[in-house]
């Protein structure tokens, strides 16, 4: 009988209860990964290629048993990571309606299985976030790529959530609890891609809903990879040079600002790859995401000690460091902290959220840093923003007259191969960065940053904007992404575009 094309959704159809546990028997006799079957409601019988070629006999066995429920049996190709979602969702169904023990195949390792299945296609198409939407009986999913979602085929609640307690219980080295639905907890999952065999560090971080719970995994790739460089991320030379520099002095305060998941972090390990090996860096993180060998990397745990972070500051000052980092500034106690290292001879490095570089100070502002204490004469070693911005596919990007942008490229609606149908192909760093001067620490004390940054804009400072806008200019980014993610760019795009036409 000759086989359908292959099958990559499930459609309306469900796997056959009635003969589900004749496939799980097949499926635990083979005990393979890459050979599946399963027979589908619709009258279907799904197995994958290397089933079809290594036991065809079995299979018309199997078939011969279908055709007693399905007369009209037809026969299709479906990939094994497909096959495993079949059985996992029918499997979870069934345990759920008939309250009954498991099945002889071990549930367990097919709900890590599906996980993998999950992450495995996720980070094929370069995402960096997956997220799980638990409600009702579905779980709804979305792949964080290039800094957009895009959702998924929903899966069956029940099989998702054993995949991820599964994982947490058996591949997670800090998840010490029982699996609760109504609990915030974060932790740390470590898998093995099945293809390339690659190691890929995943940080969870799962909450309560209205209606159900919501857990979101960042695919942190190789832990054991080198870091990046702060060319290889994007950074313009004269940028990636003056940071450099930074990164050789001995005291001040360097800090990053962006929102979460543009990059901070990324930069950070980026950042110690510039300190000389004759210097000793102490990185201080919850959670410890990048693994850094040559790095003194210490997990600090907020959960029962929220000024954690300010003590270990003071702790560590009596390591000896020349480098102290802190993975993020969140309160008055630890910025204090940070502000003292870096004023008796350390080079403090640490991110905060803030809009943009002048932004910083505001923050700092707001925890209550007072004014006097950041003005202090070369406290600051710079102050650093960035964003990262989809760039435009090459392949399929539309060039366009817009009334407000001028004639500009645009990211397609369809896509195409090139860019896995989304528009986009990975994302471009837009950064800023200030080096406050004497100038500078009398605006900070005064609080006038806007005047501040007035002063900054006639010197013809390089700001996001504009490098965001050199870059829309040469095609590789969308203005409307850029006028929704960069601070000021609609301002400064319409004073350019005055001045001169837009072209491309």
């Amino acid at each position: 009988m000759a086989l359908l094309p292959v099958l990559k959704s499930l459609g309306a159809a469900q796997v056959c209860m009635r003969l589900l546990p004749l496939c799980m028997r097949v499926q635990e006799k083979w005990n393979s990964a890459a050979e599946g079957v399963v027979i589908l409601d619709n009258g279907t019988l799904l197995a994958t290629e290397a089933a079809w070629q290594r036991y065809p006999q079995m299979l018309c066995n199997l078939a011969n048993e279908g055709k007693l429920v399905y007369p009209s049996l037809q026969w299709a190709l479906a990939d094994s990571a497909f096959v495993r979602q079949c059985l996992a969702d029918g499997d979870a169904s069934r345990r759920e309606l008939a309250r009954r023990a498991a099945l002889a195949l071990d549930a367990e390792t097919l709900a890590k299985q599906s996980l993998l299945d999950i992450v495995s296609d996720a980070y094929s198409q370069g995402a960096s976030d997956i997220h799980f939407r638990m409600t009702g009986s579905e779980a709804r999913i979305a792949y964080r790529i290039h800094g957009q979602l895009r959702h998924q085929t929903a899966r069956s609640r029940t099989s998702v959530t054993e995949a991820i307690a599964a994982a947490l219980n058996t591949q997670s080295d800090d998840f010490h609890d029982v699996f609760d639905e109504s609990q915030v907890t974060g932790a740390s999952i470590t898998l093995t891609l099945p293809d390339s065999g690659l190691p890929i560090r995943i940080r969870s971080q799962k909450s309560p809903c209205r209606d159900g719970f919501s857990v979101t995994l960042r695919l942190q790739a190789d832990s054991t990879a080198r870091a990046l460089t702060l060319s290889e991320l994007g950074f313009a030379s004269e940028r990636a040079k003056r940071l450099q520099h930074i990164m050789g002095q001995a005291t001040g305060l360097l800090l990053i600002s962006g929102p979460t998941g543009h990059g901070k972090t990324t930069t950070l390990a980026a950042l110690n790859r510039e300190v000389p090996a004759t210097r000793k860096v102490v990185s201080l993180e919850d959670p410890i995401e990048i693994i850094q060998p040559r790095i003194e990397q210490k997990y600090v745990s907020t959960d029962n000690n929220p000024e954690a972070f300010a003590h270990m500051i003071r702790s560590v000052l009596r390591e000896d460091p020349d480098v102290i980092e802190v993975s993020e500034i969140r309160d008055l106690a630890t910025a204090k902290a940070a502000v003292t290292a870096a004023t008796t001879g350390h080079l403090v490095v640490s991110t905060v959220h803030a809009t943009d570089a002048v932004g910083i100070l505001s923050r700092l502002y707001d925890l209550g840093v007072s004014s006097l204490q950041l003005s202090q004469p070369h406290l600051f070693a710079g102050l650093l923003a960035q964003r990262l911005l989809p760039k435009l596919c090459s392949s399929c990007k539309e060039r366009v007259q817009d009334n407000r942008w001028g004639t500009v490229y645009r990211q397609s609606k369809s896509g195409c191969e090139q860019c896995n149908f989304t528009g986009s192909n990975g994302r471009i760093a837009i950064s800023e960065l200030i080096v406050p001067n004497e100038e500078a620490t009398t605006f900070i004390r005064e609080q006038k940053l806007s005047q501040w940054c007035a002063s900054l804009a006639q010197q013809g400072w390089d700001s996001m904007a504009c490098e965001a806008f050199m870059w829309v200019q040469r095609g590789v980014l969308d203005p409307s992404y850029a006028a929704e993610l960069i601070p000021g760019y609609a301002q400064h795009a319409g004073a350019e575009l005055q001045q001169e036409p837009a072209h491309v």
